[in-house]
């Protein structure tokens, strides 16, 4: 997936060949207004309030509480960029606003444009980054009413790759037990569970994220089989021989090389024989050449607001090496491009 400028017509297809568009204004302002326009309609219900029959945007503006002049620009926006269409009996979400933006939309990512208003403050020290090399710990930035934010923002978009993420992860036949690192929302949980009718999962997870998630899982009617432990996958005991299945998602691209090798010998020694880590994440490229173009955008944002950014399978096979455990599959994921299951198996007679 890319970004950038893309001509509407014939004569701005041909000022782009021939280098007359100012590219890096439509990188920039037009973005910023773009990101800005969709986030702010998802928050202001804009969309949900249009699902059921057209309205003017006098009439949305006095349902919502909003002035009428404004809101129709905002409107307008979102009518140019595809996200609302306007006809006779005024104005409507299309597919595609029906489809991922909707409250009862089985696809709907609502939840994580209202993540982007978080997201937005730790971009902002991006030059403050540049200048000193300091990261953020984004989770500092996150403060109490924002956790449940931060929760929903994120399992909306892991929803949506969870069942292939189950399902894709190499079959352990009838696996009992698994730990689920970081995985505070619950839906990868949830998928696991729903793949294997035996197995119990735990979530590890700080005590912020814990306190919003618990009512997260029972939405997905699984609160029997999976339960949350607060903690910090840093310093946590994980136990020793008792998990068959560790997932460790979205959360190397925070920790440095040495925490990670850390956490993935902790992680080794919990296994039991024949058990699985599978680490969820966005992979780098191998060289250190640019390889796409949301590889390089994650790759820097996740250096701005952790302690590191992402990863080689490269890398990661080194931090598996002195637990004996080798890397079994690397599955690119169909339903999240850009980002991988790396799956490493604990042999039989390993010492971990």
């Amino acid at each position: 997936m890319k970004i950038g400028a893309i001509p509407e017509n014939l004569l701005e297809r041909l000022a782009m060949v021939f280098g007359l568009v100012p590219t890096p204004f439509i990188d920039t302002f037009n973005a910023v207004i773009v990101a800005r326009a969709v986030m702010v309609a998802t928050k202001l219900d804009v969309f949900d309030s249009l699902a059921s029959r057209p309205l003017s945007a006098t009439e949305l503006a006095k349902q919502l509480g909003l002035d009428a002049a404004a809101l129709e620009k905002l409107l307008n926006v979102l009518v140019a960029i595809g996200y609302v269409k306007n006809g006779p009996a005024g104005f409507a979400p299309t597919r595609l606003a029906r489809k991922w933006l909707m409250r009862d939309s089985p696809r709907s990512i609502r939840d994580n444009m209202l993540l982007r208003f978080l997201e937005w403050q730790a971009i902002e020290t991006t030059e403050e980054f540049v200048r000193t090399g300091k990261a953020l710990d984004v989770h500092d930035l996150i403060r109490d009413e924002q956790w449940a934010v931060y929760q929903r923002g994120m399992r909306s978009l892991a929803r949506l790759s969870a069942p292939e993420v189950a399902a894709r992860t190499p079959c352990l036949g009838n696996p009992l037990t698994m730990l689920d690192v970081g995985g505070g929302h619950g839906a990868y949980s949830a998928a696991f569970c729903r793949r294997y009718p035996q197995l119990k999962a735990t979530i590890l997870d700080l005590p912020q994220a814990v306190e919003v998630a618990v009512p997260l899982v029972a939405e997905e009617d699984l609160e029997e089989r999976i339960v949350h432990k607060a903690g910090n996958a840093l310093t946590e005991d994980l136990g020793r021989a008792v998990w068959d299945i560790i997932l460790v998602s979205h959360l190397v691209h925070h920790f440095s090389d040495a925490q990670n090798r850390s956490l993935l010998k902790r992680a080794a020694d919990a296994l039991r024989p024949n058990g699985l880590i599978v680490i969820l994440d966005v992979l780098r490229e191998s060289s250190r050449e640019v390889g796409s173009q949301t590889g390089a955008l994650l790759d820097l944002y996740f250096a701005i607001t952790s302690l590191s950014g992402t990863f080689s399978a490269e890398q990661i096979a080194g931090w598996l090496t002195p637990t004996q455990l080798g890397i079994e599959r690397i599955i690119p994921l169909r339903s999240a491009p850009g980002i991988s299951l790396v799956v490493a198996k604990k042999v039989a007679d390993s010492k971990g």
